[in-house]
């Protein structure tokens, strides 16, 4: 089990990619990992056939313990009578596979389960016989059910008893009551420490919250502009409120400092987190040093880390050491939202979406592009005045791009 950061002392196995007995070869992805911050995919560190597997999905696997095998061209597996007891200390037995799996109860697995096939879909003709067992057919007539219109699970797809009275309960199913649960899942180690970190914050750091409106209608010029000098990358919305973040966070230091045992700590670098939505939950990948990156830059480094984060290959430098961070769910067609702090950082800047609306323009009123920021800071470091004046930095920034 690789360690994928300093302080990591497990890693959750989601699925291998290579089947026990395939060759594989050299930097080729192996097997997929989750950590408590990402879900990486590993690759192959040597070629060879893929062998001893000893772990399966789901597994939580200390770091360094062996899992399995990588077998140059010709190697054989060792034998019993060569295997040493520190060998065997080194590959422990695989997990006892839980009650019902397998073809016998707590019998230890071999290699990577393999989930039962689901029964194939019958297509069944007018007039055909539905396969049911002599049960199932007695009680679908006293409950005046159909059984075409049931789904079997027997062999071969054949209705059983247990079928017909699934359906049987699924019509009289009370309209209200203790909601049925249709699944258990298992949170997963990212949404178990997102769950836990969140949980934290709203509990040690006093959070309070100011919301601003930007005039975006410069910021959509300028991108009209970047379109038709051609320009490979155009900087998003995104970029520009990340890069409007990172220049006001040198007029304002406070903003981009953490809270220790020891005092206040006001960083130097201004690396700023962006939050990134995935299948297993949220990550933010960090632009370091930001407030020294042009707005090309800053796009392009943007989207590298994005699509990093979108193919699960972000590394601990790509999300470690954030000082700030913005989160934007505009896309979403979000207006406006309140994020919590990522601790230890002390504040987080929630993004909504653009719109047309009518506002006071001038003398008189008129069609602006507007967007929403709410501002969450932490008040044990950051007051409400300061905490305001970088907010109206930030929209000044945004409604009058010097670029």
């Amino acid at each position: 089990m690789p360690a994928l950061g300093l302080a990591q002392e497990t890693g959750t196995l989601i699925r291998w990619l290579k089947a026990e007995g395939e060759p594989v070869n050299k930097g080729e992805p192996l097997m997929e990992v989750e950590t408590d911050k990402a879900t990486v995919e590993i690759d192959a560190p040597a070629a060879g056939i893929l062998a001893q597997v000893s772990a399966a999905p789901g597994d939580q696997v200390p770091v360094g313990q062996k899992i399995a095998l990588i077998l140059a061209p010709g190697e054989a597996l060792p034998t019993k009578r060569e295997a040493t007891p520190a060998a065997l200390h080194q590959h422990p037995l695989p997990r006892p596979l839980p009650k019902g799996e397998g073809s016998g109860e707590g019998r230890p697995a071999t290699s990577t389960p393999v989930p039962p096939a689901e029964p194939a879909a019958q297509t069944r003709h007018v007039g055909e016989r539905v396969p049911a067992s002599p049960a199932a057919r007695r009680i679908a007539k006293e409950k005046g059910l159909d059984l075409a219109s049931i789904k079997g699970s027997g062999p071969g797809g054949s209705i059983v008893a247990e079928d017909v009275l699934r359906a049987a309960e699924a019509q009289t199913r009370p309209l209200f009551g203790p909601p049925k649960i249709a699944e258990t899942l298992p949170l997963t180690a990212m949404r178990r420490v997102i769950g836990e970190r969140m949980a934290k914050s709203k509990q040690s750091a006093p959070h309070f919250y100011l919301s601003l409106d930007a005039d975006m209608t410069e910021v959509n010029k300028k991108r009209a502009e970047w379109k038709e000098r051609g320009g490979k990358i155009i900087p998003s919305i995104n970029d520009f409120v990340i890069w409007a973040c990172a220049q006001a966070l040198r007029e304002f230091p406070a903003l981009n400092s953490s809270l220790t045992d020891h005092g206040l700590q006001l960083f130097s670098d201004i690396n700023i987190g962006m939050a990134v939505a995935i299948e297993e939950g949220l990550v933010a990948p960090v632009l370091r040093n930001a407030d020294r990156l042009s707005l090309e830059q800053l796009a392009c480094y943007s989207r590298e880390l994005v699509e990093k984060a979108q193919k699960k290959k972000l590394i601990p430098l790509d999300y470690e050491g954030g000082t700030f961070t913005v989160s934007n769910l505009g896309i979403f067609g979000v207006d406006s939202f309140i994020a919590i702090i990522n601790p230890p950082q002390c504040a987080i800047l929630a993004v909504g979406r653009i719109a047309p609306r009518v506002v006071p323009f001038g003398e008189g009123i008129a069609i602006r592009t507007m967007m929403t920021m709410t501002l969450s800071a932490d008040h044990r470091i950051v007051d409400g005045a300061i905490a305001a004046r970088f907010l109206q930095e930030v929209k000044g920034l945004l409604e009058k791009p010097a670029l």
